[in-house]
């Protein structure tokens, strides 16, 4: 099996060698200045500034440690969700293969049903998996296919916890600046989130995703009915490491979403519409920001 790495245990580790380190060093020093040489080491200029250098250096190597530390283990986190998203990627892509085989099967039985003049049978069979090609076109809609897995899986994930999942896709997405996979990551973040809040209210569960474009930006929105954030705390959601989640969150999804928006020239926020919580960001067109 392949280990996988663990950004938390190596920082640890780096900071118990640095202690080592800094001990034995510490060590030798005191023996040194305990010994008949030590006397004559404190009395020399040029020891003294030799031995100041050395602490200085573990002073200033102890220091980088800790604070590379919460970069590390923050990297590492955004390893793990990264991982995790390109993990339900190959996931959905295999989904949306299974059921493109089971569209071609069924596609053989009615025409073989309508061969043989079964019109009646045939009529009976395509209401039976109507249903499932209904569910499928409503996702089907974008050119970009991570997006439509991804969509057709939060829509599959929602149904299984009776959640009541509203899709509005009024554009193809077929000049997106930012790639496919950051995308997913980004809308994946976003109604994660909302499935977490609208899960954790006694009102409806109800979340409704909206895709749509201008001239000059691709428009996203995940709206849900779960508890309204806190005025007090709205200010302060994108932040990493910040979560209102308890043990549950890292505090790291919407942080990863508002960096990556950002890095292609987009922008995130959260408001209220009514009674419904809104993430809605935008990002440049491609073709938008090469004019500009």
């Amino acid at each position: 099996m392949k280990k996988r790495f663990e950004p938390g245990k190596t920082a640890l580790l780096l900071i118990v060698i640095n202690f080592v380190q800094a001990a034995l060093i510490g060590a030798v020093l005191l023996y040194i200045i305990e010994t008949n040489k030590g006397t004559e080491l404190i009395t020399d200029p040029w020891s003294m500034i030799l031995l100041s250098i050395i602490a200085a250096s573990v002073a200033i190597d102890s220091i980088i440690v800790f604070k590379g530390r919460s970069g590390l283990v923050r990297t590492g986190i955004e390893f793990r969700l990264l991982e995790d998203t390109l993990a339900k990627v190959e996931k959905l892509n295999t989904t949306l293969r299974a059921q493109r085989h089971d569209f071609m099967n069924h596609l053989q039985v009615v025409h073989s049903l309508i061969e043989m003049d079964e019109y009646k049978a045939a009529a009976e069979y395509i209401e039976k998996v109507y249903d499932d090609i209904q569910r499928v076109s409503r996702v089907m809609k974008t050119s970009v296919a991570a997006v439509n897995a991804l969509l057709q899986a939060k829509l599959m994930a929602c149904e299984k916890q009776d959640i009541s999942m509203e899709l509005d896709v009024r554009t193809q997405l077929k000049d997106l600046a930012l790639p496919s996979w950051e995308f997913c990551r980004v809308l994946g973040n976003l109604i994660d989130n909302a499935i977490y809040a609208v899960l954790e209210s006694d009102d409806e569960k109800y979340i409704r995703i909206e895709l749509y474009e201008d001239l000059r930006y691709h428009y996203f929105r995940v709206l849900n009915s779960g508890k309204p954030i806190p005025a007090e705390l709205a200010g302060r959601i994108f932040e990493a490491g910040f979560t209102t989640k308890g043990d549950k969150g890292e505090g790291m999804g919407l942080a990863i979403a508002k960096r990556i928006v950002g890095e292609y020239g987009g922008s995130i926020g959260v408001s209220m519409e009514g009674d419904l919580t809104v993430f809605a960001g935008q990002i440049p067109r491609q073709h938008a920001g090469i004019e500009h």
